[in-house]
């Protein structure tokens, strides 16, 4: 009988023995697929920040392409601020509501409601004629500040620019 318990004990530490290296191994596998899933998220983590920061940039390039524009009198006032504003906007809602850049706000919120393309062409020719003069009464009036603060957009480094977390 001393053989038997002796046999049952051995029995039971070696089953306990390969159920400690199966845990192991399963413990093992289990951290290295965390870890495999960790990095993957972190390679996704940097490619769309990646892919943020190259929409940005474009973004930036074509708000200082308008800006430049409007420097060489090639765009008119009014087109510029509107384009540029909505450009600003999908980069960051809060630049254009900076105090350096006042002026280019007050002037879209001036002129973001005036009618444009076909709905601008379905005025009448009256309606029209007001709508050009009250522009240009605006244009005529903002246009210094508005310049000044178009210079400062082209060498803006737009640094408040959120990272993804």
């Amino acid at each position: 009988m001393p053989s038997l318990k002796i046999s049952l004990l051995i029995l039971a530490g070696l089953i306990i023995v390969i159920l400690a290296i199966v845990a192991v191994y399963y413990h093992r596998k289990a951290n290295r697929h965390l870890q495999q899933i960790e990095e993957q998220q972190e390679q996704e983590r940097r490619q769309a920040q990646e892919n943020l920061d190259k929409r940005n940039n474009e973004l930036i390039a074509d708000i200082r392409f308008i800006a430049n524009s409007m420097l060489q009198e090639q765009c008119e006032l009014t087109e510029g601020v509107l384009r540029i504003h909505h450009l600003s906007d999908r980069l960051d809602a809060d630049i254009m509501r900076q105090v350096q850049f006042a002026s280019l706000h007050q002037h879209f919120n001036q002129t973001r409601d005036m009618p444009i393309l076909d709905a601008y062409k379905a005025l009448s020719k009256r309606d029209r004629f007001q709508l050009d003069k009250k522009r240009l009464q605006l244009e005529a009036t903002n246009k210094d500040a508005v310049m000044a603060e178009v210079k400062q957009l082209v060498a803006y480094r737009f640094d408040s620019l959120k990272q993804l977390h």
